[in-house]
């Protein structure tokens, strides 16, 4: 992906907790444009309705297929119908974005 492709303006979150307040924190933070891709235990904010009902307003929710596969929640994911990224979907993610925070 080239340079001019890159929103210096967006961000791409990485949730990688299920607990305390990641999400909430994340979801104070993201704007339109920017996407929240769920990792490692953060798939389990599955199950938490903010995350599979999200709106045009705000940022895209993605939850990464392996994770959601290792904590058994990935016929969840895909009955639920939320956008579900592939191990080869992360290097065009980081670049299309020009910041990167991780949420613990």
């Amino acid at each position: 992906m080239s340079e001019a492709a890159t929103d210096d303006k967006t961000c791409l979150h990485l949730v990688v907790a299920a607990g305390g307040r990641a999400l909430e924190d994340c979801l104070a933070r993201s704007l339109r444009g920017d996407t929240i891709l769920f990792l490692d235990a953060g798939v389990l904010h599955l199950l938490d309705a903010r995350t599979t009902c999200g709106g045009e307003s705000g940022p895209a929710l993605l939850f990464a297929a392996a994770d959601l596969e290792a904590h058994g929640l990935l016929a969840c994911a895909r009955a639920a119908g939320v956008h579900i990224a592939g191990d080869a979907d992360f290097g065009g993610l980081l670049a299309a974005h020009g910041h990167c925070l991780t949420w613990t």
